[in-house]
């Protein structure tokens, strides 16, 4: 078996965006934005989805980024370093066929010729437009400088760093964001890392193991080209692009605060949606999007949810997901949620079946912990995958306090299976059990049962949480990372709470007395 690569550490800065004078904070496999409201948390988390939007296309389907930056030179104006990237990639081709033909089963690092180098360089500059759309379209907004925090210089700054071990050189993407769109910059690695399985798998896919001796025509004459050439060069670039994104190329999803409303009258909201579509030639345009793109997104998943299926019908879901999405239903919600379709318009319908109820209900009639807590359960069961991110904000709505604990835990389990989790809290629960989550992981595997009631564990290295805190000068919020304190806990401000709601008890109850 292939030995596994060498993980990036993924660090993402923010200044003057929304709400946020300045944050500087790694991405980790738990992450945890806290604090109190309208200091930026959702900014970032929807910041960061629009991120794994636009850079999570890398390795999908044709259309993807991967074959739209190759795939945008045929028929147009070819840059002069194009060609020379033509036989770059042909050259390393052959080079990669040899190292399948070898056997080796280490992790294979090879060299990026010039040529590869500024070919990747030039496609990723012209990425700013992509960018800024899909960020605008995540937020429901119509121009970037909605984005640029008030009171600053007119320009917010995003700067993502993948620092990749081993390696001196610290890879960076840029994006300016100003009344004038966006701008962004990105530096490329000379040298990429590969797995031997990853490259075959690659080829096997393709059928085509060894091109020695295939001439490729030039790249405005696609028929010019050995059939398969152009893919197997576009499937080495997606493996080259994984390297310049690092994790925002996983896949990315969203639950919005508003689940639950969105869970119970997304039928109607769909209906408004089609029922106005007539008169749309009538009305005047609105500048503003009715929806912001998580949510839309939300709606649109929901109604698809279900069909997540091979060709032949097979479900194609990891037995991991189920599990997740099994313990929840069994630990917390007590009951199955499920969803049916329609026969007439095949339009899904939610229910939830309690415990030992033969016939289930329908959603909206559930409690409100259940509407909350069931689309994460679906989405575990229907579309996450390993690798990629779920991002839950307030998970601990409408939540009792027990159950916000067996959540986190839950969220601890899903991240030990290689999901990675960003979520944004206001829940003190919540924060105390990801210090018990992070504690556990320092006793022997043979005495989490005995000292401990779960053996949901995680390293230190493997959990971040950051606070987001107001500031009056310049006025908007900073970002500092909460570390584990002598006592165990993270040493957040609902302490402050506490003492001044007790303070306050104190006076009341001596004045009574006097």
């Amino acid at each position: 078996m292939s030995s596994p690569l060498p993980q990036s550490r993924l660090e993402v800065e923010v200044k003057d965006f929304g709400p946020i004078v300045h944050a500087k904070l790694d991405l980790r496999p738990m992450t945890v934005f806290i604090g109190p409201s309208n200091t930026g948390k959702s900014y970032l988390a929807v910041l960061l989805y629009a991120l794994h939007q636009v850079f999570g296309a890398i390795g999908g389907s044709p259309g993807s980024l991967r074959y739209g930056l190759w795939r945008s030179q045929i028929g147009t104006t070819v840059p002069e370093h194009t060609e020379e990237a033509t036989a770059a990639f042909a050259q390393l081709a052959r080079s990669v066929s040899d190292i399948i033909e070898s056997r080796d089963d280490a992790s294979t690092v090879l060299e990026l010729p010039d040529g590869i180098v500024e070919f990747l360089r030039w496609e990723f500059d012209k990425l700013g437009g992509n960018i800024s759309s899909e960020i605008l379209r995540c937020f429901g907004l119509d121009a970037t400088e909605a984005l640029v925090r008030k009171g600053s210089p007119e320009r917010a700054l995003v700067a993502i760093r993948h620092h990749r071990p081993n390696d001196t050189d610290v890879l960076e993407q840029t994006l300016s964001l100003d009344a004038h769109g966006a701008e962004f910059r990105t530096s490329m690695p000379r040298q990429v890392h590969f797995r031997t399985a990853d490259l075959e798998q690659t080829y096997l896919h393709l059928g085509l193991l060894k091109i020695e001796g295939a001439t490729p025509g030039r790249i405005g004459d696609e028929d010019a080209w050995p059939i398969g050439y152009l893919e197997s060069i576009s499937s080495l670039m997606d493996l080259a692009l994984r390297q310049v994104v690092g994790g925002l190329a996983s896949r990315g999803f969203y639950l919005p605060a508003d689940r639950t409303g969105v869970m119970h009258a997304h039928s109607a909201i769909v209906s408004a949606m089609i029922d106005s579509a007539p008169m749309a030639g009538l009305r005047p345009v609105s500048r503003t999007p009715l929806l912001s793109g998580v949510l839309a997104d939300f709606i649109s998943q929901l109604i698809r949810i279900d069909q997540r299926t091979d060709w032949q019908g097979t479900d194609r879901r990891p037995k991991s997901n189920l599990d997740i999405g099994q313990q929840i239903e069994e630990n917390i919600l007590g009951g199955v949620v499920s969803v049916e379709r329609s026969e007439l318009i095949n339009y899904p319908q939610f229910t939830y079946r309690p415990g030992r109820w033969k016939e289930g209900l329908p959603l909206m009639h559930a409690s409100s912990m259940v509407s909350d807590l069931a689309p994460v359960v679906l989405y575990l069961r229907h579309l996450v995958q390993p690798g990629n991110v779920l991002i839950i904000e307030e998970p601990e709505s409408h939540l009792h306090p027990d159950a916000q604990v067996k959540l986190t835990r839950q969220l601890a389990k899903l991240v030990q299976q290689r999901y990675r989790v960003i979520i944004t809290t206001h829940s003190e629960w919540i924060l105390e059990e990801l210090a018990n989550v992070v504690q556990r992981s320092q006793l022997p595997p043979d005495e989490l049962s005995t000292v401990s009631v779960s053996d949901a564990a995680l390293t230190a290295d493997q959990v971040g949480v950051w606070l987001f805190r107001p500031k009056t000068r310049p006025r908007g919020s900073e970002v500092v990372e909460l570390r584990l304190d002598e006592s165990g806990l993270y040493p957040s401000d609902f302490n402050d709470v506490a003492i001044a709601l007790g303070n306050d008890s104190a006076k009341i109850y001596n004045r009574i007395g006097k």
